[in-house]
């Protein structure tokens, strides 16, 4: 990998210092928006070849060493002068178009781990840069049937908690067993489903709150129209992890 670097010896000697507290925090910024388009932290750290734990350090504000920062602008696919000093944008982030580059959409609304959202005022989605590999070779997904959102609430703890992200497999499937992102007296939740010889579980993995059950014929795929079913708006295939 060919680099060049635009700054003194004297700059990058210690990355925790000679350097404005903004300037850091844009720096961590970037770090963040490199690794979660290129697949979130769990993805980039074996790649990358370092521990978790380092790469959580980092993104969280921890002192980089550049060996380090190097291996993982590589695996982020983004040049080590943009992200130690935001410039060089040629080589910033992934842009669709990219062979290994999906673009999805990313609804900012958070799905309800808890007694539920209202989705009446959903705003239209955003897209974001995810990796076609992770999508297609790790969890089987196809770009156009996967979408991203917010959880909220604590109804799913420890499964999930506030804060985490979630990518939703959208296309139709006959079981319904696992964890689903649905659409249930205008409330957008995120809830576990389970088969039963009357009909659909619908469980928070976490105790204090009851599980309840539905007739299997309220179940359906599609856009929500206010009436009694119960909308499935997919399957939850993998969980980003909130930093906290």
């Amino acid at each position: 990998m060919s680099l060049e670097i635009r700054r003194t010896a004297a700059d990058i000697a210690d990355l925790s210092v000679n350097q404005s507290n903004r300037q850091i925090d844009f720096r961590y910024s970037r770090l963040k928006k490199a690794v979660d388009a290129a697949g979130s932290n769990l993805v980039i750290a074996p790649k990358a070849q370092v521990a978790p734990s380092t790469l959580s350090s980092y993104l969280n504000g921890g002192e980089w060493k550049l060996s380090v920062v190097e291996k993982i602008a590589r695996a982020c696919g983004v040049s080590l002068q943009w992200l130690l000093f935001g410039d060089d944008e040629a080589s910033s982030l992934p842009v669709a178009g990219n062979d290994n580059t999906a673009l999805i959409d990313y609804y900012d609304i958070a799905a309800s781990a808890g007694f539920g959202t209202s989705c009446e005022d959903a705003p239209m989605p955003q897209k974001v840069a995810v990796s076609r590999d992770f999508l297609r070779s790790d969890l089987g997904l196809a770009p156009a049937h996967t979408i991203m959102l917010q959880v909220s609430g604590d109804s799913m703890e420890p499964t999930m908690r506030t804060g985490d992200k979630v990518i939703v497999d959208t296309s139709r499937r006959q079981l319904l067993d696992g964890i689903h992102v649905l659409v249930m007296n205008g409330a957008l939740l995120v809830k576990r489903l389970a088969t039963s010889s009357t009909g659909i579980r619908i469980i928070s993995d976490n105790e204090r709150y009851p599980s309840e059950e539905a007739e299997i014929t309220r179940f359906r795929w599609g856009q929500p129209d206010g009436d009694d079913a119960i909308t499935v708006i997919g399957r939850v295939a993998y969980r980003l992890q909130a930093m906290s």
